[in-house]
């Protein structure tokens, strides 16, 4: 082995790219130490390397037995896969990883570019057979009951081997064997020119587009009107590093007082503030770094400040420029509010990398925005790699493996509905065309793709594919996973939060809120990802496929099908026309996202529709009677859809001076605020059980449920009716009201 290492370390050095080594062998900690070794010989002094394995304890898994077999003056920073997120942003010479204990793809995608050109990736596993037939913690988590452990797949690992014995750049070295598996790769060494600038603080990229993108955020921050500027790249293109700079630039040069800052999580903006402190030291100015918990929330100086507010929150600031990191994480329509809240809006987004989703956002955030009036908007592109040259290999390797930049195929020609095959699809036998073609239609669509996903996918037992062909070609894309058939022990566990199955996402949410005892013992389906090629969307290509689904399920005897998703207006109606009953909804909204999470169910045996009629009972009793307090500010048109499924025969209940009351309101004589109550009771009987004919037009619907259920105001229900005069809501209402009077068959009220 150390003829193979120090041959590819010679390579790594010689052509500035990295190259990757996986060695197979019993005496893991020995092996890497004497790759350490052997690139420390080859490469002098100054290198740097990255340890990560568990946490056992006291120390990362074998890190002080690792520290003294490798040379005293490599620097070693050992670090737990639970903390991999804080690598981001950190270079080192060598990455040491050993995936005996626990193997997760999203601290693959992180740690493997955290090695500068030149470096090694070597990773180290047991005996071929043995891996491949014990199981990772990540795997562990995989056996949702009723399955065990035995019937975890181990597609992942299997991929693993495959890709890495056919990279370019890569050896697998086998020591039980002898065997080594991969050949030499040769290029020639390709010098960096940094930007030849004369500026301080442009003097710290390392690439043109860097320079580009501070030189734009500085070019907009002087547009005469609302100005939008998007920067899209590749994972390692240094795109928080610049925007930092962009922002040090804004402050320390152009004077602006506040930047506010946000991602889906605050460890995401760190290099962001590094750079912003970095680009003020540049200009002379010394600026203040606040820390909370380990993490930097803020820089300030002399009364300036750039500083994290969470994607909620930045909608709401009254700053003036905002920055949205990783946006692809973010709903489009909090970031169209961060547009029209802000003078200056930066979005940047990565195309590829473990963060997933940002190219399909990037086209479709991209389309709308440039059609968005009285925005001047620019898109920076950033292609160039910071810590290794451009087609490095391990960097394809990495894409690859884990599917980053997979793509869907073109379009077929005459794609309808009726045209298209249905078919459950085993991805352990599909090609590598297909697969990538299958999983590229959820990376360009609204899905938010990590690479647990993909690993979640191809192992777990209880989850499963299904596909839409046409031509042979994927069109339509579906995850779904088993829930449900929980024994008695699971069910008093969960109540008791004692017991926390992995999975079973609807049937523990039902029990948690409903205390139903009965639901979680039943079979069901949860639709995960339901994805359209982008190109065929609106179709009805997701419908037929929704049918199919039900069907299949219906024929194996399965209990119900159900979905659960952040609720958008869009979303939710396309459920509801399918025929299925909003059964759940979250009592806060995702802190990142700004949705309330819903939960959508389909009955196909008698026993579920017994128990889900019973479900969407409590479910719609417990909504209205919320709406006033805990979901004030959910969309009206979304509570309609909501409490659309009919229950029971609801009535109101109404007193003599109620009904006198009304009279006079109905004739003109008394205002809405003098007969609330009444109006209240009857618009929650109507919700509870609106008839099949509904007597009410949406717009009459949305009134009624914004004023009374929610108690908004006259001007914000004027402003959801987009009706210029309050006056015109009042009538609106009042019409509604009457027609219900009717509906309920009130004659004393409608006697006139």
């Amino acid at each position: 082995m150390e003829a193979v290492a120090e041959g590819l370390a010679r390579e790594a050095l010689e052509s500035g790219e990295r190259r990757l080594l996986l060695i197979s062998c019993e005496d893991r900690l020995g092996a890497l130490a004497e790759v350490a070794r052997v690139y420390r010989r080859v490469a002098g002094e100054g290198v740097s390397a990255l340890y990560s394995n568990v946490w056992a304890g006291e120390e990362v898994l074998g890190s002080r037995r690792l520290e003294s077999q490798i040379p005293r003056d490599v620097r070693l920073t050992s670090l737990d896969f639970d903390r991999s997120e804080e690598a981001m942003g950190g270079t080192w010479d060598i990455l040491l990883t050993d995936f005996s204990v626990q193997m997760r793809a999203n601290d693959i995608g992180r740690l493997v570019e955290t090695v500068r050109g030149g470096g090694l990736v070597v990773m180290a596993i047991p005996p071929v057979e043995e891996w491949l037939r014990t199981l990772t913690d990540f795997q562990r988590r995989l056996a949702s009951p009723p399955y065990r452990e035995s019937d975890v797949r181990a597609e992942f690992k299997k991929r693993f081997l495959r890709t890495v014995k056919g990279a370019e750049g890569a050896r697998f070295v086998d020591l039980e064997s002898g065997d080594v598996t991969g050949a030499p790769r040769v290029v020639q060494r390709r010098k960096r020119q940094p930007p030849n600038v004369d500026d301080p603080l442009l003097g710290l990229a390392l690439t043109p587009e860097q320079v580009q993108v501070v030189e734009a955020i500085d070019r907009l921050s002087r547009a005469p009107n609302k100005a939008a500027l998007v920067v899209v790249a590749n994972r390692g293109r240094g795109k928080s590093a610049a925007l930092g700079l962009g922002i040090a630039h804004l402050m320390g040069r152009r004077g602006v007082r506040g930047v506010a800052v946000t991602a889906p999580a605050v460890s995401g903006v760190q290099t962001l503030f590094r750079f912003v402190s970095r680009g003020l030291e540049a200009l002379g100015i010394r600026g203040r770094a606040v820390v909370k918990e380990g993490k930097t929330v803020a820089v300030t100086v002399k009364g300036r400040s750039a500083f994290y507010l969470t994607p909620m929150s930045l909608v709401e600031s009254n700053v003036k420029v905002k920055v949205v990191d990783e946006a692809a994480g973010i709903p489009t329509h909090l970031l169209f509010k961060v547009l029209g809240s802000s003078r200056l809006a930066i979005f940047s987004s990565t195309i590829h990398g473990y963060e997933g989703a940002g190219r399909g956002f990037s086209r479709r955030f991209m389309a709308r925005l440039e059609t968005t009036s009285g925005v001047l908007v620019e898109k920076v592109e950033m292609r160039t790699p910071i810590r290794y040259p451009e087609g490095d290999p391990v960097e394809r390797w990495l894409y690859d493996f884990l599917l980053l930049d997979a793509e869907p195929g073109d379009p077929p020609e005459g794609a309808t509905p009726e045209v298209g095959e249905y078919v459950r699809v085993d991805l352990s036998a599909s090609d590598e065309e297909f697969l990538k073609k299958f999983y590229g239609i959820y990376v360009l669509a609204h899905y938010r793709n990590r690479p647990n996903d993909l690993a979640t996918l191809l192992d777990a037992p209880h989850h499963s594919a299904r596909a839409l062909l046409i031509e042979g070609e994927p069109v339509v894309s579906v995850q779904i996973c088993e829930e449900g058939r929980l024994t008695r022990r699971y069910v008093e566990g969960i109540l008791k939060r004692t017991e926390n199955p992995p999975g079973h996402m609807i049937p523990s949410r039902l029990l948690a809120h409903y205390g139903h005892k009965g639901f979680p013992k039943l079979w069901g389906w949860r639709i995960v990802r339901i994805a359209t090629h982008p190109a065929l969307q609106r179709r009805g290509l997701g419908t037929r496929v929704l049918r199919e689904i039900v069907r299949e399920a219906r024929e194996a005897g399965v209990d119900w099908v159900g979905a659960g998703f952040g609720v958008s207006e869009e979303l939710l109606r396309f459920w509801v026309r399918a025929g299925f009953l909003p059964v759940h909804i979250s009592p806060q909204r995702n802190p990142v996202s700004g949705e309330y999470s819903v939960f959508v169910v389909l009955p196909l045996s008698r026993q579920a529709e017994d128990m889900v009629r019973e479900i969407v009972g409590e479910f719609k009793r417990r909504l209205i009677d919320s709406l006033h307090d805990v979901y004030f500010d959910l969309s009206p048109r979304v509570a309609r859809m909501l409490l659309s499924p009919r229950w029971g025969k609801a009535r109101p209940r109404l007193r003599f001076s109620q009904k006198l009351r009304l009279k006079d309101y109905l004739r003109g004589y008394n205002t809405y605020e003098m007969v609330s109550d009444a109006v209240w009771e009857i618009a929650r009987a109507y919700f509870l059980s609106p008839p099949d004919e509904r007597p009410l037009t949406e717009e009459e619907e949305v009134a009624l449920l914004a004023r009374s259920l929610q108690g908004r105001g006259w001007g914000m229900v004027a402003g959801l009716l987009k009706v210029k005069k309050v006056v015109e809501v009042m009538d609106i209402l009042r019409g509604a009201v009457k027609k219900l009077v009717v509906l309920y068959g009130e004659k004393e009220i409608t006697e006139v």
